[in-house]
């Protein structure tokens, strides 16, 4: 059996840094586990910031070069906030997971914010979280060719016909989905 990681991380035009097989993965195969680089509870938008800015703060280099590695397609236009507290936010509100049942405890993760949106059935991968080993999972759903894109649904719970949920992911994440799902012509 081979330890060497069965994926890659390749820059795509307009779509940033993804994740791609480099060989075939069966279904159900562990993909990655990490612990996230910043934890924050939700707050009102103003302590979520501080709470951000304090956590931030208390990387390591090497944890902020990470962190400030990953999309921002959320640019603040608060004119009071500093530039790097402008990124912070961006970051944070591009990437973040929901990590509890309640919506109130987000993280940021080094891989798992690296692979890209795919809607509900288009989607090869899932995450999971442990609470207990404050780890983040991610396992592939189905089987997975060499060369193909690794990727999971953001909001498996926007159950909505395709321009709604497109319109969506523009407003809360900044892009236009093309996943096969979009694009079928099934889809409404």
């Amino acid at each position: 059996m081979t330890t060497e990681s069965p994926f890659v991380i390749l820059d795509v035009p307009n779509k940033g840094q993804s994740v791609f097989a480099v060989r075939f993965i069966p279904a159900g195969t562990s993909l990655f586990q990490e612990p996230p680089i910043i934890t924050v509870e939700d707050a009102q938008a103003t302590a979520k910031i501080v709470s951000l800015n304090r956590a931030f703060s208390q990387l390591s280099a090497e944890q902020k070069t990470a962190y400030l590695s990953l999309c921002n397609s959320q640019p603040a236009s608060d004119t009071a906030l500093t530039e790097v507290d402008i990124a912070v936010l961006g970051i944070w509100k591009t990437n973040t997971f929901v990590l509890d049942d309640q919506g109130m405890i987000n993280g940021i993760f080094q891989m798992s914010s690296r692979l890209n949106h795919s809607c509900l059935g288009g989607e090869n991968a899932h995450w999971e979280w442990s609470e207990e080993e404050k780890l983040m999972r991610f396992w592939t759903d189905r089987d997975i060719e060499a060369g193909e894109e690794i990727t999971h649904c953001y909001r498996p719970d926007w159950r909505m016909g395709t321009k709604n949920r497109r319109e969506a992911l523009m407003e809360n994440y900044g892009f236009w989905c093309t996943c096969k799902v979009c694009e079928s012509p099934e889809e409404d």
